[in-house]
């Protein structure tokens, strides 16, 4: 497992951790405007591994495009579309089965965009950390 983590790019192991701050965030604040806690927690922590697994997956399709040359894009857009089809599945299922909220789901997806934004001072915090 460490091995796995080692592989990693620096950055995807950094929009993780802002994914993970953004679900802490989420959390936090439905404890307490949400009633049923367990429902929305569940759709955040649900919403929170797609967003670590939309990021991981970014990361894999651009690397492998970089190296394609001309079928690139072909082969970019159709990894984006499967991502996309997974991300509708699974909101589909959460919506049809009741088993944790769609909307906190989403909440919790959205922690992908928010690391996108943290990501620069979380890396300048690494940074200022390591001198």
């Amino acid at each position: 497992m460490r091995n796995f983590f080692k592989k990693i790019d620096e950055t995807v192991r950094e929009m993780w951790l802002g994914t993970f701050l953004w679900g802490c965030l989420c959390e936090l604040v439905s404890v307490w405007w949400v009633k049923d806690r367990l429902y929305s927690g569940l759709g955040i922590l649900i919403g929170m591994l797609l967003a670590m697994a939309g990021i991981w997956h970014m990361w894999k399709v651009l690397d492998t495009a970089l190296e394609l040359g001309d079928g690139a894009q072909k082969y970019a857009t159709s990894k984006n579309l499967l991502r996309y089809a997974v991300v509708l599945v699974v909101f589909a299922v959460l919506m049809l089965t009741h088993f944790a909220d769609p909307l906190a789901a989403f909440a919790g997806l959205m922690g992908m965009k928010a690391s996108a934004y943290l990501q620069p001072f979380i890396r300048g915090y690494k940074e200022k950390k390591r001198r």
